[in-house]
């Protein structure tokens, strides 16, 4: 496991920020929705350059998952402040976001898997984050659920990563 991580080092040509600080409600719900969007569309190409069957539908499933979760989070954000607490989002901070990335860059298969797997690894940490801070149930809810799904993606990312490497 550890020399796949090194591989995956080596070979990322992806840069990073070092933190990124969400200070409000707003922040925080823009970008979970924005890296959600991102990830579906990441999920999107990977099924289109999938090597086989079982793949492509798997990460279609992603990406259907993905664009949900956009859905929810933008009901979220359009909930009154008794609601969804500020102080809930107020100080969250994320390591790796991030940088020099863009949709429509040129990547190969392996590529757009290690841009996922950041991405995914960022929305579970900001979802375990507003959960843990929640004091309503049916919100921390929302987003274990969320977490959950996002954890089932990046398992589900690691594992074709690790076998794609193995194919070469």
């Amino acid at each position: 496991m550890i020399l796949i991580i090194q591989i995956f080092l080596q070979h990322s040509n992806t840069k990073f920020e070092p933190m990124k600080t969400l200070n409000s409600k707003d922040d925080a719900l823009h970008f979970a929705m924005k890296n959600a969007q991102e990830c579906a569309n990441l999920f999107s190409r990977l099924a289109n350059d999938a090597r086989n069957s079982r793949l492509k539908k798997t990460f279609s499933n992603y990406a259907r998952e993905e664009f949900a979760q956009v859905v929810s989070l933008s009901r979220l954000r359009q909930t009154s402040h008794d609601e969804l607490p500020e102080e809930l989002f107020t100080g969250i901070e994320l390591n790796g976001q991030l940088n020099g990335y863009h949709p429509e860059d040129e990547l190969n298969y392996n590529q757009i898997l290690e841009v996922a797997m950041r991405k995914i690894r960022l929305a579970l940490k900001l979802y375990l984050e507003m959960a843990s801070r929640s004091s309503d149930n049916d919100l921390r809810d929302v987003f274990k659920s969320m977490a959950v799904k996002e954890n089932s993606h990046k398992l589900g990312v690691e594992a074709e990563y690790n076998d794609s490497l193995l194919l070469c």
